[in-house]
C-alpha cells in the first residue's frame, strides 16, 4: 500500500489549534486579532526554534506551523466573520480524529483572563465563532482570550473598540500572564504538544 505524505502528516496529528482575526498588518495588534497574538505567542513557546509559519497548499489566506502532534493554522487572510469559509474546509483535509481549538478575542472576559470552553459551549455572539458553528457544527474548543468590553454598549463604539489596538499596559497582560494560563488550560485537556 502506498502511503501519501499527507496521509502520514494527518494520521500524525493530534490536535488543531487556530488563530483567529481580521487581515494584518492592517489590524495587527488590535483586539479583534487577539486570537492571532496568542497563537502567535504559543508558538514561540512551544517552539523555541522559531519554526516559521507557510502558506497551507490548500488555502495561501491560512498559514500552518506543525510542532509535533500540533499543528498551529494562522486565518488572517480574510476578515474574522468569515473564520468558517476560510479554515473549515482545511479541518476537513485533517480528518475526523484531530481535535480543534479556537483561539478568539472575548468581549465578555476582563483584558487578560483566559477561558477554555468545551466543544458545544456558547459562542457568545462572536460572529467569527458562529460562521464555524455554521460550516462546521460544535465539535470544537473555544480558547477565549479576554479583551475587556467599554463601558459604551453603543454597536458603533464597541466595533471601534474591539478594531482599536492594544495599549502597551494591556499588552504586556496579554503577552505575559495570559500566555501563562492559556498553556496551562491547553495542557490540562491534552491539547497542546
Amino acid at each position: 500500500m502506498i502511503t501519501s505524505k499527507y496521509t502520514i502528516l494527518r494520521r500524525s496529528l493530534s490536535t488543531c489549534i487556530t488563530g483567529i482575526g481580521n487581515p494584518e498588518p492592517q489590524y495587527a495588534m488590535s483586539r479583534h486579532n487577539a486570537g492571532l497574538l496568542m497563537l502567535d505567542l504559543l508558538k514561540q513557546q512551544l517552539q523555541p526554534e522559531r519554526k516559521a509559519y507557510v502558506p497551507c497548499n490548500a488555502n495561501p489566506k491560512v498559514k500552518k506551523c506543525q510542532i509535533d502532534r500540533l499543528l498551529l493554522l494562522r486565518a488572517d487572510g480574510d476578515y474574522i466573520n468569515l473564520s468558517g469559509r476560510t479554515v473549515v474546509p482545511l479541518w476537513h483535509k485533517l480528518g475526523s480524529n484531530v481535535k480543534h481549538v479556537v483561539v478568539h478575542d472575548e468581549l465578555s472576559l476582563p483584558v487578560g483572563k483566559v477561558q477554555l470552553r468545551n466543544p458545544g459551549a456558547s459562542v457568545r455572539g462572536h460572529n467569527g465563532l458562529k460562521d464555524i458553528k455554521t460550516r462546521y457544527g460544535d465539535a470544537f474548543y473555544r480558547l477565549a482570550i479576554g479583551i475587556g468590553r467599554p463601558d459604551d454598549r453603543d454597536p458603533n463604539v464597541v466595533a471601534n473598540y474591539v478594531l482599536s489596538r492594544f495599549p502597551p499596559h494591556e499588552l504586556a497582560v496579554i503577552e505575559s500572564d495570559s500566555l501563562v494560563l492559556a498553556l496551562r488550560l491547553l495542557q490540562k485537556a491534552g491539547l497542546s504538544a
